[in-house]
Parts: structure tokens; sequence; C-alpha cells
């Protein structure tokens, strides 16, 4: 599974921000996108997004996809995988 946590994308919304994530997910073809609302647990982060891939070539592809997407948008990216 991959979480993705993005930050500085000042200019965007939470829905846009799950919107671009989402969408980069799709692209690839990531399995059983989850976004978790984990708000009311930690003052850290509002989502986190969870996904799913076909092998660890395919997990690396997604993460790596997210994040030049995020990046094109102006975030910074920090993309912790975990199950290398």
């Amino acid at each position: 599974m991959t979480n993705t946590t993005i930050a500085g994308l000042a200019t965007e919304s939470l829905t846009n921000c799950l919107t671009l994530v989402q969408d980069a997910l799709e692209d690839l073809k990531a399995k059983n996108i989850t976004v978790l609302d984990v708000g009311n647990l930690t003052e850290v982060m509002e989502r986190i997004v969870i996904a799913e891939g076909t092998s660890t070539r395919h997990l690396k592809a997604v993460a790596d996809h997210v994040a030049s997407k995020a990046k094109q948008s102006g975030g910074k990216v920090k993309v912790p995988v975990t199950g290398r």
C-alpha cells in the first residue's frame, strides 16, 4: 500500500488536492483507492489516501506519478511508501 502526504498546495483547496491525487492514482490504475478522514484524530493532516498496486514496481510508478502531478501543481511532496 502507498500513502502520500502533500504539503504546500496553498492555492488548492483540500477537495482539489484530493481530486489531483485520486486522478493521478487512477491514471496508473491503482487499485482500491481509499480516502480516510483523520482530521479528528490528528492535527497534522486532514486526510490520508491509501491505494494498492499489482507489484512493487507498479507501486513505485504510482507513487512517483502522484508526486510528479503534485509538483506540477506547485506542491512540496513527501512520499513515504510502505511495502517496498
